[in-house]
């Protein structure tokens, strides 16, 4: 232990006396381990974070498939009733819950729009949580369709709204214009089951009929999945028991209801494992990988430069460790020393990094999403995060000091005590060389996914969506949050739409129950009368929408056949709806769709007639794009449980200077109705579910990219300087015996070149291999040669720039000043 001391004063002394030294490899350490901190510390909410609950590794997340195709995310009321009633030997608890925003008034005060959770009975106790004033919901609540109007609020809403009152427990309030009453308080710490979303009440779910508004009809239906379902693993139980438990209780709803239930099995997975993507199970440990594997790169680029650094200083020092060597140390002890400064090096420079990471991370957090919803991103410092900065911090050491000290330790002594102060100039030093066209390659690579993933954002942001976002201003309202009826909600959008056309500067008023890029969307199963049904179900999905009649001039979505919808499409008229063209070519093949009928599965039997074809549209990224089918229904005929709606105005004036005029506008009608989300339509395209994930991706892999040039540029820089350093008495003699100072520059940018070409040329056969990896997550290709081309002759200008000056030097040095040197 005291030898330990004694290294680590020796090591603070030896980088007091080289600060220039020091700060750079600080610096170049922090970069790679902030980087590698940021990542994580995203990887760890996503995926490693437990959930604040007792025994968190037995919460399991059950989803559907149907016939072998790809996983959904919910389950029916009647299929989460049956898995829990017939799971019991793998589970000790089944519980269910679905997300709504609701508008919550205390007397006397205006409703305040937050975000709820309705769920099963079971849902606090199957968590195992206790609460934090008053109670929780009994097992026995929820469960009749209708009933138990009470409320638990979320632990951060109690602070926020009540300032942490417990005298609350038991006050009546109104969710929706309905009453209800507050019983209790949840757990400090828990949020609620979504990642990024916070709940502030939770409710019953027999209370979705009276105060979300769905009809029971509506949740009763086998095929109406709109419950998130998970599960407590008993002890000793296995995901593998679970998996093969719920195999026949699928199996057992098919057989019994095979009209809806076609080929149903029902999965088993980790929490964690689809906390983002029910989807694809395996899509967050891809994306997750992907940037971690960019980050390590960076930190391995960073670790080769400050190698570099340490190699170029422990040479400098080998005539000092031959001397120690004869004096009667060891060479392990001096192995022991290189590493130790290494390590402390890595240590501050891990430290640095920690904190410029979780700067980043709290930058992240900050980002704008684009919506009002309780969307937050949470990277909290934890064990994990310290424990993986100092694991990465503790290995940059050691592979930055590992080298240079394996090299001393098979140096020769004699040969360095009989040098003079130059050492030894002659010979190339082939891996001082190699190391830094490794960081070169490297570079290369996170230039190249970096181009990728800008060229892909760039793509985006220039496609032809289907509908034009330029001059449109969305502002979104919900009647059902003030306690208005579907028919008040209908006289309320009509009063408005006549309100704001007589607005100065407006051209033409819609209203929608979504709009594009919204992370709410309508979907069901079309059912085409005549036609088979097809071997898959999920071939007839859906996605729709309900809009007013000048929805489709305020979106400038051409009509390619047909009519629009007009103000004869009433309740009481004909039930119609307009189609989009992929939905006519993929249900109608040449065939004249106009005039052809199809139903909504869950209203059977109600037959829309088609009467027009639109041009796609493009409404969800990440739902198919255009190659989904869509349709639209007119508001008059599907008003009922459609009060939330989002009004459009199209006009050439100011957006922002229209704002004040609209909202006096609506308020005048209804005082007290919030209004939300805001913003430009263009501005609306920036959600998660739009370009959001895009910019976020083309944001980190810029940075990464930018990290690794700078870095590659560094360590060329260094090594050049250095060799410069090295060979100022051999370039005196030869400016001595007749060389032009021409000749010595090209002869210091030749090597330099050498080293540019190889690293250039390993990098682009790495860069196709890494390619192959982000291909699935850029939308072009990843084979385009112009993306190779210009991305090498950045890197490749930048690091013959950075040769520049120490070649410039070489040119410099007067010959009778080096051949005095010893």
């Amino acid at each position: 232990m005291g030898t330990l001391f004694q290294d680590l004063r020796f090591a603070l002394r030896q980088l007091r006396k080289a600060p220039s030294f020091a700060a750079t490899a600080v610096l170049t350490l922090a970069l790679g381990v902030g980087a590698n901190t940021a990542i994580f510390s995203l990887v760890n909410s996503l995926l490693l974070k437990p959930l604040p609950v007792p025994n968190p590794e037995q919460i399991a997340t059950l989803v559907p498939r149907e016939n072998n195709g790809p996983l959904g995310q919910r389950l029916s009321w009647n299929e989460f009733k049956q898995v829990r009633s017939q799971s019991g030997r793998s589970f000790s608890d089944v519980f269910a819950w679905t997300l709504n925003l609701d508008g919550l008034a205390v007397k006397g005060q205006q409703p305040e729009r937050i975000m709820t959770t309705y769920v099963s009975g079971n849902f606090f106790e199957g968590l195992g949580l206790k609460p934090a004033a008053g109670r929780l919901f009994l097992r026995s609540e929820g469960e009749i369709l209708g009933h138990d109007p009470v409320i638990v609020l979320g632990y951060d809403y109690w602070q926020q709204r009540f300032n942490g009152d417990p005298s609350i427990v038991g006050r009546p309030v109104t969710l929706d214009g309905h009453p209800v009453t507050i019983i209790g308080v949840a757990p400090k710490g828990f949020g609620g089951m979504e990642t990024f979303v916070t709940t502030a009440a939770y409710l019953p779910l027999s209370e979705i009929p009276i105060v979300a508004g769905t009809p029971v009809d509506a949740i009763n239906d086998w095929q109406n999945r709109m419950f998130n379902v998970q599960a407590r693993l008993r002890s000793g139980a296995s995901l593998e028991q679970a998996s093969a438990a719920l195999t026949l209780v699928a199996q057992e709803i098919t057989r019994l209801h095979p009209e809806v239930e076609k080929k149903l099995s029902i999965e088993v997975f980790p929490e964690p494992q689809l906390r983002v993507n029910a989807g694809n199970p395996n899509t967050l440990l891809i994306v997750a990988g992907l940037f971690l594997s960019l980050a390590l790169l960076v930190l391995l680029l960073a670790c080769v430069n400050v190698a570099n650094l340490v190699m170029v200083r422990a040479t400098a020092r080998e005539r000092e460790m031959a001397i120690r060597t004869a004096l009667g140390a060891q060479r392990s002890r001096l192995i022991r020393q290189m590493i130790t400064e290494s390590v402390m090096l890595a240590l501050i420079g891990g430290g640095m990094g920690v904190v410029m990471g979780m700067g980043a991370s709290g930058a992240l957090s900050r980002l704008d999403l684009h919506t009002d919803l309780p969307i937050k991103f949470v990277f909290d410092f934890d064990w994990r995060i310290f424990f993986y900065s100092l694991a990465i911090a503790l290995l940059a050491g050691l592979v930055v000091g590992i080298v240079p000290a394996l090299r001393i330790a098979k140096s020769n002594v004699n040969t360095f005590l009989h040098e003079g102060s130059r050492g030894i100039t002659s010979g190339r030093h082939w891996l001082r060389d190699s190391l830094v066209a490794l960081q070169i390659a490297g570079s290369l690579v996170l230039l190249v996914v970096a181009a990728l993933f800008v060229r892909s954002l760039t793509a985006m942001q220039a496609m032809d969506f289907g509908f034009k976002p330029d001059h449109v201003m969305n502002f979104a309202i919900d009647a059902h949050e003030i306690g208005m009826s579907d028919g008040e909600a209908r006289e309320l959008a009509a009063n408005i739409t006549t309100r704001l056309h007589q607005l100065a500067g407006v051209d033409y008023v819609s209203h929608a129950g979504s709009v594009p890029m919204s992370v709410l969307n309508n979907g069901d199963r079309m059912v085409i009368d005549g036609a088979s049904v097809p071997a898959d179900p999920n071939d007839l999905n859906a996605g729709y929408n309900v809009v007013s009649p000048e929805y489709f001039r305020v979106m400038g979505i051409d009509l390619l056949r047909g009519r629009a919808f007009t103000e004869a499409d009433s309740e009481h008229g004909k039930d119609v709806a307009v189609i989009s063209e992929t939905t006519a070519r993929k249900f109608w093949p040449n065939q004249d769709p106009i005039g052809r009928t199809f139903r909504m599965a869950g209203e059977k039997d109600r037959k829309l007639q088609i009467v027009g074809i639109a041009h796609d549209a493009l409404f969800q990224i990440y739902a198919g794009g255009k190659s989904q089918p869509y349709f639209y229904l007119p508001y008059a005929q599907h008003f009922k449980g459609n009060t939330l709606m989002v009004f459009q105005l199209r006009s050439n004036r100011d957006l922002l200077s229209l704002t004040p005029a609209v909202e006096k506008t609506i308020h005048s009608l209804a005082p007290q109705l919030p209004i939300f989300q805001v913003q430009s339509m263009r501005e609306g395209l920036d959600t998660t579910t739009g370009l959001l994930l895009f910019q976020i991706g083309a944001s980190l892999a810029a940075i990464m990219g930018g990290l690794g040039l700078t870095l590659a540029v560094i360590g060329l820089y260094g090594v050049v300087s250095y060799a410069v350093g090295r060979r100022i008495h051999e370039i005196g003699v030869r400016i001595a015996l007749g060389a032009s100072r021409g000749s010595v520059f090209r002869m210091i940018y030749r090597q330099s070149v050498v080293i540019i070409a190889v690293g250039l040329a390993l990098g682009v056969t790495l860069a196709l291999l890494v390619a192959q990896a982000v291909r699935g997550f850029v939308t072009v290709s990843v084979w385009d040669p112009a993306t190779y081309l210009i991305v090498g002759t950045v890197l490749a200008m930048a690091a013959l720039a950075s040769c520049y000056f120490p070649a410039r030097h070489a040119t410099t040095v007067e010959p009778m000043v080096a051949l005095r040197e010893d």
